[in-house]
């Protein structure tokens, strides 16, 4: 009896302390134990950069206003600077190309009126002398030619890593003008270095002698045409004459001249005041390899008037006016 009554109690007490954990949500018995978190794990990264890109930090170019020479061609230099963090051992400098802002660019093939490529047997560079050895100083050259278009030329230099894949770091100039030159107008004519009449009697009238005229500069142009007798410095003491001769002189109105081939009578009359020829005007020079319709003919005669004999001279002067204006 007595140990039922034990039992009865402990299951009451039991069954109480259940009901009251239960209620508060605290549980009586747990085998779990928890410790310290760990979350975050860091590793360490790396790389070694073995080589790295040049880069072109300035292009000069002079002169910075250009006047090309007539008929000829003019030295142009384009200098880059160049750094390169691992030093510039390893820099393949490739090209330089100079082209006109508004006429060609960088990628076009080359055209002597506005584009001119200069490769590495054209550049050369130097070491800068700098202590660490990461700065070098390239020169290109180009020779422009007397027919290139004027305006705002640009410059634009790459620069290549001899380096495996690294990346090429090419400096362009673009229409701001930024490091970009001025092509100049330039006005230039030839012709030929004299026009013999050959052998002829007194009231002869000889054949036509073709003197041909070129347009030796980048504008096109129109022609004058100017005479008198004796030699180019008598320009002031020649009178009314065409030529002065051993005996006599011949007078204005004896020598003529044509933009075509025509008859004497059609022709023009040499005069000491310029006067332009009607109809004949010379675009500028397009084509590389060869004279186009940039050069042209004029056609030149003389007659002999009585009383006139042994060597007779003159001076004719061609004068290339600007067309454009």
């Amino acid at each position: 009896m007595k140990e039922h009554k034990i039992k009865q109690i402990i299951w009451t007490l039991g069954s109480l302390l259940l009901t009251i954990s239960l209620f508060l949500g605290v549980p009586m018995i747990t085998t779990d134990v928890i410790g310290a978190n760990r979350t975050n794990e860091t590793v360490v990264t790396k790389v070694w950069v073995w080589n790295t890109e040049p880069n072109i930090t300035l292009v000069e170019i002079s002169p910075s206003s250009i006047s090309l020479n007539p008929g000829g061609t003019f030295r142009v230099n384009c200098t880059a600077y160049i750094w390169d963090y691992n030093g510039w051992q390893d820099i393949n400098f490739t090209n330089a190309t100079f082209y006109h802002a508004g006429t060609s660019k960088n990628h076009y093939e080359d055209d002597n009126n506005n584009h001119y490529t200069a490769n590495s047997t054209a550049c050369n560079c130097t070491d800068a002398g700098d202590a660490d050895g990461t700065n070098i100083t390239c020169l290109c050259v180009f020779d422009i030619w007397y027919y290139a278009d004027n305006g705002t030329w640009i410059c634009n230099v790459s620069a290549y890593d001899n380096g495996g894949n690294a990346t090429t770091r090419i400096h362009n100039f673009n229409s701001t003008n930024y490091a970009s030159a001025t092509i100049l107008e330039i006005i230039g004519i030839n012709t030929v270095n004299e026009i013999d009449f050959g052998n002829l009697s007194v009231t002869e009238t000889s054949n036509s002698i073709v003197a041909n005229v070129t347009n030796w500069g980048n504008v096109p142009i129109n022609v004058s045409i100017r005479g008198w007798g004796g030699s180019s410095e008598n320009v002031t003491n020649a009178g009314n004459f065409d030529m002065l001769c051993d005996y006599g002189n011949i007078s204005h109105g004896y020598e003529r001249y044509s933009g075509n081939n025509i008859s004497w009578d059609d022709m023009f009359n040499v005069s000491n005041t310029s006067i332009q020829l009607p109809h004949f005007w010379l675009p500028v020079r397009t084509n590389d390899d060869f004279n186009t319709n940039d050069t042209n003919n004029t056609f030149w005669r003389i007659q002999i008037p009585p009383t006139i004999g042994g060597f007779c001279n003159g001076t004719v002067m061609f004068s290339a006016i600007d067309r454009t204006i």
